[in-house]
């Protein structure tokens, strides 16, 4: 048997013993510090990666200057995860995002209107146009809600540069659409094409009144349906002002390789707002005019249902709800002519002046037309 343990052995063992748990303790102590609390871990690890780089695009967007630590703080990820993002935003999605030195954090170099969550091709514009077209035979199906879900969001991604309206699936896809043509669909391919890769657009175009083919060129910023056609609207280098072209009245469409800059502040609504369709009249510089419009009879009554355009205002005469005056703001008279024309004797036109003498005119010259052919045989 050994000597017993004397008091100093003792000690000096309970010393060792308890340095050696302090340092355990001060390790597990440096270890927890590094790692955040239990209700503090990092949320964002778990979150989609598309889910982060939005976020990060809509703090950038705010204007206030976040860095890879608050932006790390905000969605829970670590700095290097965000800079990682970051660096994937600037190369891949071409995102012009600069670090600030002074306000020590990013920022976007030039505006940015609309995040690109997807990179879309000509041939996702020439899919939805085709898909578009062959949704009749589903309609009223189950399956046709599905479809226009889907299609609302393939083309929310191309916001600024094509538009849909899916307000009337029975009006546009069933009764007026007859069928595509190879024609149609490689002439909207080329007008895409220009669009998505901002290249000037040369063809050749006839007026709805004219009989000779033209020569254009085009700037194209945005393709837009309106009532069954297709339209494209951008500027025109020749003319120097912007302009809106029917695809059904253009051929020999092809895209060149002088590239533009689409203006950031362009605005679909704003170019227009004073039309009462898709065409406006340059000449005037885009100046509206006070157009003012009675109605009488089932016309006022179904006039009075529907919002044919943003400045329109109704003021009913009488107590029989049976007469009203609709006022407008345009700044053609092309597409609202025609409108009235279509409501017949239900509708007069109060002013201006000129507006009224150009739908008088056009009553005289079809009242003449069926005069001249009353007594003749139609069969």
């Amino acid at each position: 048997m050994g000597l017993p343990w004397t008091y100093t052995q003792q000690k000096e063992k309970i010393s060792e013993t308890d340095r050696e748990k302090c340092m355990i303790r001060t390790m597990k102590k440096r270890a927890s510090a590094r790692k955040p609390p239990h209700s503090e871990k990092r949320y964002g690890e778990t979150r989609r990666p598309i889910e982060r780089i939005f976020e990060i695009h809509q703090a950038i967007q705010s204007g206030s200057f976040p860095n890879c630590r608050t932006l790390g703080e905000q969605i829970g990820v670590i700095p290097k995860t965000i800079q990682r993002d970051v660096t994937f935003m600037q190369k891949d999605l071409g995102l012009p995002i600069e670090y600030d030195s002074l306000q020590h954090g990013y920022h976007y170099a030039r505006p940015v209107q609309d995040f690109p969550l997807l990179k879309v091709s000509v041939g996702d514009v020439v899919a939805l146009f085709l898909a578009r077209k062959a949704i009749s035979p589903v309609h009223g199906s189950p399956l046709e809600e599905t479809l226009r879900k889907s299609f609302r969001r393939l083309s929310s991604t191309l916001v600024g540069e094509v538009s849909f309206q899916w307000s009337d699936l029975d009006e546009v896809f069933t009764a007026r659409d007859a069928g595509v043509v190879p024609a149609d669909v490689a002439l909207f391919e080329k007008v895409a094409r220009a669009i998505l890769e901002t290249c000037e657009l040369k063809f050749d175009y006839r007026k709805i009144d004219g009989e000779e083919w033209e020569p254009r060129r085009l700037q194209p910023y945005h393709l837009t349906e309106f009532d069954g056609g297709w339209y494209v609207i951008g500027y025109d280098p020749d003319r120097k002002a912007r302009r809106t072209f029917a695809l059904q009245r253009i051929r020999r469409a092809r895209p060149v390789k002088v590239r533009f800059l689409r203006p950031a502040d362009f605005s679909l609504k704003d170019h227009l707002g004073g039309s009462f369709g898709v065409w406006h009249s340059p000449a005037d510089g885009g100046k509206r005019r006070r157009i003012r419009l009675r109605f009488t009879g089932w016309a006022a009554r179904l006039v009075s249902e529907r919002r044919w355009h943003p400045s329109q205002q109704i003021e009913w005469k009488g107590k029989q709800a049976d007469e009203l005056v609709m006022t407008l703001e345009l700044s053609s008279f092309e597409e609202i002519r025609r409108w009235i024309l279509s409501w017949g004797p239900q509708v007069e036109v109060l002013s201006p002046q000129d507006l009224r003498t150009e739908i008088l005119e056009a009553l005289t010259t079809t009242k003449k037309l069926y005069q001249a052919t009353s007594h003749a045989n139609l069969d």
